[in-house]
């Protein structure tokens, strides 16, 4: 019977990702076998089948456990992409991974301080920013014109997120949707907290209004 990948051969990759995480670096086997309380011998088996299998590689003088990309979409450290998908005319939608991105993190390109916001109503629509959505946020305390940010509103101790514009000694913040008012503050009232620069749309699939 060929290898396969079993349960508790997952649950070492999963160790090996833990490890690698909490000492910023790949553990050894003998690392490995002390984390899950197995014998060198029996490390060593499971080892050979992994990389048998291509989920995991040896470098350096003490034959560190590095992870493959595959392992990495295997366990949730990254997602494969399945090639394209059209959003005009039909393409044929490939079954085999043509590769895979190291995390989500990496594929939103978040960068040390960035962080998520939940969005609650329907302003910013027009840029596909739904309810329910989850915007990336850099932190800064000033945008350009036109950039889409986090802005503390004067008197009310709340944020928003809408375009923002500077008109002299005012700012101007803009919906993308119609039916929500443009703001005008006065400049040195307005605190920019961070810039938009992701989106990600979790609410589930929307249908569009007007359809049977």
């Amino acid at each position: 019977m060929p290898p396969r990948l079993t349960p508790l051969r997952i649950q070492l990759l999963r160790t090996i990702a833990r490890l690698t995480a909490e000492n910023d670096g790949p553990p050894s086997a003998a690392d490995l076998a002390r984390a899950c309380g197995l014998t060198e011998g029996t490390i060593s088996f499971h080892l050979k089948t992994l990389r048998d299998l291509g989920y995991i590689g040896r470098s350096g003088a003490r034959g560190r456990l590095n992870l493959t990309e595959k392992t990495r979409a295997l366990i949730g450290m990254g997602l494969p992409i399945y090639g394209q998908i059209a959003a005009g005319p039909p393409i044929l939608a490939e079954q085999v991974p043509e590769q895979t991105t190291p995390s989500v993190d990496a594929l939103l390109g978040v960068r040390e301080g960035d962080f998520l916001l939940q969005i609650r109503g329907d302003s910013m629509t027009g840029i596909g920013v739904m309810d329910g959505d989850y915007v990336l946020v850099r932190p800064a305390a000033e945008v350009l014109d036109g950039e889409v940010a986090v802005v503390l509103i004067p008197g009310d101790n709340a944020a928003t997120l809408k375009r923002l514009y500077h008109f002299g000694d005012e700012v101007t913040l803009m919906s993308e949707n119609p039916h929500h008012p443009r703001m005008t503050f006065p400049a040195d009232q307005v605190r920019v907290q961070g810039r938009m620069v992701a989106r990600l749309g979790v609410a589930g699939p929307r249908v569009s209004k007007g359809r049977d």
